[in-house]
């Protein structure tokens, strides 16, 4: 089981690195979060998180394989910190801006929204949440008018 968690998560986290190693703006958050909703929508919101579905099936029965999704979460939740902190260190953000908290919220609404649309079979209460979250980060932005 822990090959098969190790596999779907270097994918995925492969993929989130690729993709927010080129957020340098809060149009490129906006990037990230379209083609997270545009491949869930391929299957009408049906995908889902991979690493989400094995930490709810997996979580409460086996101790190590928690530790080892959350290991995983924590890499992807590093990665959006990671994000964060280069918008600050562009100036897109302000210096007060808690990359930490403010990626907890992305990846949060991120897994929220994941599990809507699967059940919704509809992206559109993804695409809501991510906008919610990318809103919160843009109320720290530097912009006078960040709108």
């Amino acid at each position: 089981m822990k090959e098969v968690i190790e596999a779907r998560a270097e994918a995925l986290l492969s993929q989130q690195r690729r993709r927010l190693a080129r957020v340098e703006s809060l149009r490129g958050l906006e990037l990230w979060r379209d083609e997270l909703v545009e491949r869930n929508a391929l299957r009408n919101g049906a995908y889902g998180c991979p690493l989400g579905a094995l930490a709810n099936e997996i979580a409460d029965h086996d101790e190590d394989t928690r530790k080892v999704i959350a290991a995983h979460f924590d890499a992807w939740l590093q990665l959006l910190t990671d994000a964060i902190e280069e918008l600050k260190k562009r100036g897109v953000l302000i210096p007060s801006a808690e990359a930490h908290a403010l990626a907890t919220g992305l990846l949060a609404a991120l897994q929220g929204g994941y599990l809507l649309a699967k059940t919704a079979r509809d992206v559109r209460p993804m695409r809501v949440v991510l906008d919610m979250a990318i809103a919160q980060v843009r109320a720290y932005s530097t912009e006078s008018n960040s709108a």
